[in-house]
């Protein structure tokens, strides 16, 4: 039973990561929609923060709240998930199956939110271009377009999830003196981005003041932004 779970966890890894990068190849493809996707989501993550400018002014929270809104706007990421696409073999053999099905799980979002950024993108260009000012009714409708509430619900309720999951890693030292050990090897052989990004994670998760109220002010702020493009008149 456990290597069909093993098996089953291990093939949506690999799925996830797999329409991730399908993607990413879709705009660095096209370097027109590369710029105006770079652009988008820069803007995406400005309109995202100005939902937690209390929360940002809190000692220790900053760094945790500005890793996790770059990571839902889908900033700078394709780097990194070409990475983890190479990194799969070792990742899917290695990994208990607790963490293989909650790096899935993580595959998952990515994919899915990387898709509605996307979407929501090509949903606000006028003649391939967006516009010089992006309003917020064009971008309501857009997400609307792009996803409904109750996906984006969903999706937020998964994000939680994982959050909740890190918990005991980001507590353990031994993990952290590990994960910054392979800092060097990991450059040296390529996964440079991807090194980059657990250690930042790590490193933000673990001086987080108060991971639970966090949490709960990632969930009040982004069902506020749900609630603002999906059901605002």
């Amino acid at each position: 039973m456990s290597s069909d779970a093993r098996k089953a966890a291990a093939d949506h890894f690999r799925h996830q990561i797999q329409r991730s990068n399908e993607i990413h190849a879709e705009y660095l493809a096209d370097p027109r929609l590369m710029r105006q996707y770079e652009r988008f989501t820069r803007w995406n993550l400005d309109y995202l923060l100005e939902h937690f400018t209390e929360l940002r002014a809190k000692p220790g929270y900053a760094d945790a709240l500005d890793f996790v809104v770059t990571e839902l706007a889908g900033v700078g990421v394709s780097d990194r998930d070409r990475q983890l696409a190479r990194a799969a073999p070792a990742v899917t053999s290695m990994l208990p199956l607790g963490a293989l099905e909650t790096l899935a799980s993580a595959a998952k979002l990515n994919a899915r939110t990387l898709e509605i950024n996307l979407d929501i993108c090509k949903g606000l260009l006028v003649d391939g271009a967006l516009p010089e000012r992006i309003s917020e009714e064009a971008y309501a409708e857009a997400c609307r377009k792009a996803s409904t509430y109750d996906e984006s619900i969903e999706l937020l309720e998964l994000a939680l999830t994982l959050g909740r999951a890190l918990v005991p890693t980001v507590k353990n030292r031994l993990m952290g003196m590990m994960l910054h050990a392979m800092s060097v090897p990991a450059h040296a052989t390529g996964f440079g981005d991807l090194q980059e990004f657990f250690e930042k994670g790590y490193d933000t998760f673990r001086g987080i003041p108060d991971v639970d109220y966090f949490l709960e002010e990632i969930e009040r702020g982004m069902t506020g932004v749900f609630d603002r493009v999906h059901r605002s008149p």
